[in-house]
């Protein structure tokens, strides 16, 4: 683990890059300095980037949009959300008729991708970062459980960055129902390995090739060190140089944040 220059000059050599976006990219509605520069540097040295997100509050396009909003010049190929494995696993097992815990853009983007959304005969229930949570939608999702349907998550962060301060993420919501029901779900985003190797397997680079940038210890850095890749902790957003003494998953790399690569790219 080191924040020395020297050490993080071996990421000149790395082909594909992964950033986690809050927290890493920006924070809330707020770019973090250097960001468009080091975008900038990366498409002019042919490098892959990556947008990755355990946020499922948002569908991809709308990401897309918000991206773009802060003149980010990215596409849907830059962005790796939570929502596609978990659609993809859903697709692969037959499941058609879902009752899911997410907003309404998230909806749609499950509607388009040909799942139908029920509140009364659910094949399976899908836990997404739903901030827009009724108590009755609370409720029966309790009885679905209680009625022993499958339960997956897209993602289980404890907390979500904002501008503001942290708000309970799919894993406060998760907690919630482990209470009533003693459940807890089957995680398709990160920490979930697949979520970067997949990309790597369509593009052909091995994981030695790749890097991963994050600022939490239990999804982010234990992903890259679950996929094999070069994990590198950003002090940006949630985790602390105290929180890695204490953790189990330990990253390559520590910088303060990812304009700290403009000096090494």
């Amino acid at each position: 683990m080191s924040k020395n220059v020297k050490d993080l000059r071996s990421l000149k050599q790395k082909k594909s890059f992964f950033f986690d976006l809050d927290g890493t990219i920006y924070l809330g509605n707020k770019l973090f300095p250097g960001i468009l520069e080091l975008i900038d540097t990366l498409k002019n040295k042919n490098k892959n980037f990556y947008f990755l997100s355990n946020n499922s509050s948002k569908s991809t396009s709308d990401y897309l949009k918000k991206l773009k909003s802060l003149n980010l010049d990215v596409s849907l190929e830059n962005i790796i959300l939570s929502q596609h494995p978990t659609m993809d696993y859903l697709k692969n097992q037959g499941y058609r008729k879902i009752f899911l815990m997410g907003n309404q853009s998230l909806k749609e983007e499950f509607e388009n991708e040909g799942f139908q959304l029920t509140e009364e005969t659910p094949e399976i229930i899908v836990l997404a970062f739903d901030q827009e949570l009724t108590y009755d939608r609370l409720s029966k999702a309790t009885r679905f459980l209680f009625m022993n349907f499958p339960y997956i998550a897209t993602h289980l962060d404890d907390r979500c960055p904002t501008e503001e301060g942290y708000i309970p993420d799919a894993g406060g919501i998760a907690c919630l129902l482990y209470k009533t029901t003693e459940r807890m779900p089957r995680v398709f985003g990160k920490p979930n390995k697949e979520m970067i190797l997949f990309k790597l397997h369509q593009t052909g680079i091995s994981p030695e090739d790749a890097v991963m940038f994050g600022d939490r210890l239990y999804t982010d850095i234990k992903m890259g060190i679950n996929a094999g890749i070069t994990s590198c902790l950003v002090l940006s957003g949630e985790s602390t140089l105290k929180m890695v003494e204490e953790s189990e998953n330990k990253p390559d790399l520590i910088i303060d944040g990812v304009w700290d690569l403009l000096d090494v790219l």
